[in-house]
């Protein structure tokens, strides 16, 4: 059935009844023909998407069809990083420092001139030479005297970045894309109200309140990353969400530059809030390893003696973040060697190939927790078997992103194998320099436990591991 709605896709596609402009998506082949159906769910063509992903060729009840696009909070220009070796020194301390003005221009006091001349050096493609008549052309009379412009407050512009930000304003030698990357991270986290100060007693966001051990790590963390404002968090559920946007667009930037190393069709992406029933995305009903959940869900719901007997979750899976890859049609799995036969009946049941099945393949779930309490510790564990158990096919990376300063709270999670390929703090580096041996000797051994036991990562390790 699948192959038929696949068919008639392709015989649209080439009949001239899909006008518009394809936006980027997958490959979906049939009977040697190649079409391009848009990802978006309201882009060009969207019953013939919604028929080829959804399980049966239904109509999904649960999602609207003008889905937006994922937003992402920010991305990075890999063409900056390309051949890094041979970049001038020079040209990597003016993009570090450029980046550095970025994340500190909303407080820092600029003269128009010098901003001109600021903006003039940041755009590409224009040099000296061309400069030269335009500074001739502005030469002031001798009748009227030039004004210097007043110089920039680099203590105020300095007091608002990172420290990380500060460094890449010093910084000699080319930047990084980890390093760069990380800050960025932290500066999305900072602008979103994720990581910020109480205004009346100064606790980080990610502090417990009641703990002073957590109240102490989590300053000296907000210490190390810098430049941390004193203001209200997000209001509601806004730092849970903006917390996952920050991992999903840290993963999209860096994921992109791995493609040497992990080549493929990928897609960082959300599956929506779970305190918004009506835009969350089952993965079920999306990735190839969970297609058969759906259906099997459905027949248990309709039987009250199913349900007792099986008692299967009837919960859907929406995962914080997901990393997928498409399947690979043909005509790629062929481009270096004559690898496969179209016609053939070999390696006719792989779901890599595009003219097997269309359904992206689940390669990753992070789950995201700004903090952790012993009930988010167990949900995380109980999600991880739920994807583990009702998996067809190879498991996905199982991996937790958090802020959580308290090292007895992240043990909860990391210590152990089975649920989870391993914990990522989003500052690892800053919690162990807060961490004090003479002053928490039991913290810091468990902290150094999990590092040394390789349960517990930097979040600058997640993109390379995400990679094996």
């Amino acid at each position: 059935m699948l192959m038929l709605i696949a068919l008639q896709a392709g015989r649209i596609l080439l009949s001239g009844q899909c006008r518009s402009a394809p936006a980027e998506g997958v490959t979906v082949p049939s009977q040697g023909v190649t079409g391009n159906i848009p990802r978006s769910v309201g882009a060009t063509c969207p019953v013939i998407w919604r028929l080829i992903l959804s399980p049966g060729g239904r109509m999904s009840p649960k999602h609207p069809h003008d889905q937006p696009e994922e937003q992402f909070l920010f991305s990075l220009d890999l063409a900056e990083f390309e051949e890094s070796g041979k970049t001038s020194h020079g040209s990597g301390s003016v993009r570090a420092r450029s980046g550095a003005d970025r994340a500190a221009g909303r407080k820092t006091s600029t003269a128009p001139g010098t901003a001109n001349q600021g903006s003039a050096e940041g755009r590409s493609g224009t040099s000296g030479a061309e400069q030269a008549p335009t500074s001739e052309a502005r030469t002031p009379s001798p009748q009227s005297a030039p004004v210097a412009p007043e110089p920039p407050n680099l203590d105020e512009a300095k007091a608002e970045m990172t420290r990380a930000e500060v460094a890449a304003f010093h910084r000699s030698k080319p930047e990084y894309l980890l390093d760069r990357a990380r800050r960025v991270f932290h500066r999305a986290l900072l602008d979103e109200r994720v990581l910020v100060l109480n205004p009346g007693s100064g606790v980080p966001s990610n502090a417990d309140k009641d703990s002073a051990s957590s109240i102490r790590y989590a300053r000296c963390v907000a210490q190390g990353i810098g430049g941390v404002p004193e203001t209200s968090r997000a209001p509601g559920k806004g730092v849970s969400r903006n917390f996952e946007r920050a991992v999903a667009a840290y993963l999209k930037s860096v994921t992109q530059a791995l493609d040497a190393v992990r080549p493929g069709d990928w897609v960082v992406r959300r599956l929506g809030d779970r305190e918004e029933w009506t835009a969350i995305e089952d993965a079920s009903e999306i990735f190839e390893q969970y297609d058969h959940v759906s259906g099997m869900r459905e027949a248990i719901l309709g039987r009250r003696d199913l349900r007792a007997l099986l008692g299967h979750d009837t919960e859907i899976m929406a995962p914080d973040v997901v990393i997928a890859r498409h399947p690979v049609p043909d005509s790629e799995l062929n481009g270096s060697a004559r690898l496969v036969d179209p016609m053939g009946p070999l390696a006719a049941s792989t779901p890599l190939r595009a003219a097997v099945q269309s359904k992206p393949l689940l390669h990753a779930v992070v789950s995201c927790k700004w903090t952790l309490r012993s009930d988010r510790a167990e949900q995380i564990k109980a999600e991880a078997r739920h994807l583990i158990r009702n998996r067809r096919g190879r498991v996905p990376h199982l991996v937790l992103v958090t802020g959580e300063p308290m090292p007895s709270r992240i043990a909860s999670v990391a210590l152990g194998t089975g649920d989870l390929d391993c914990v990522y703090h989003f500052a690892l580096h800053e919690l162990l320099d807060a961490i004090d041996p003479e002053t928490d000797p039991a913290g810091a051994e468990l902290l150094h436990t999990m590092v040394q036991g390789r349960r517990l990562r930097d979040i600058s390790d997640l993109p390379l591991d995400l990679a094996i």
